[in-house]
């Protein structure tokens, strides 16, 4: 059986609603899909406020156009890409490659998932949070997040992560 489960989250965090296929910005209530005991992801306000009914309704929908998606991206995997280069990209990008510090792909993906309590990330500031997301040395951290260094320290192979079956 799935079930939406509630709660309090004080973090404004963009995600995507496994229901619907919208991005969207988690403030101050976290909607979570689950099966039994399985997490299977966020569910947005536009979803929720349908309610149970049609709920499944939008999830077939979803699937649909996931389906035509695929089929569309597998039509075009056969074609070759012409892309420019990773130089030409930060020549674009000029002054500003300074300025944007890289997020630490793993660190997203154990917040978002949930492998990181959301209790460990209540009354956070925002920039602490840009700091686990982007600083890759702990040592550097403020006081305020060094109970996140055991999270930080974890082993994740994203594209195992993001392979696995049954899942969102």
């Amino acid at each position: 059986m799935l079930k939406v489960n509630l709660h309090k989250f004080d973090l404004c965090l963009s995600t995507i609603c496994v229901i619907c296929g919208r991005t969207f910005v988690i403030d101050k209530v976290e909607a979570i899909l689950w099966e039994d005991n399985k997490r299977i992801g966020n569910v947005c306000k536009e979803c929720i406020k349908e309610g149970s009914q049609g709920l499944s309704k939008i999830l077939r929908e979803q699937a649909q156009k996931l389906k035509e998606k695929a089929k569309i991206l597998e039509e075009l995997s056969s074609q070759e890409i012409f892309c420019p280069s990773w130089e030409d990209y930060e020549n674009e990008l000029g002054e500003e490659k300074e300025v944007q510090p890289r997020m630490i792909m793993s660190r997203m993906l154990l917040i978002g998932e949930g492998i990181v309590p959301s209790e460990e990330l209540e009354g956070l500031r925002s920039e602490d949070l840009k700091i686990f997301l982007t600083e890759p040395d702990p040592g550097k951290w403020p006081p305020e997040i060094q109970h996140l260094k055991k999270y930080a320290e974890m082993e994740l192979d994203i594209q195992n992560f993001l392979s696995r079956p049954n899942e969102a």
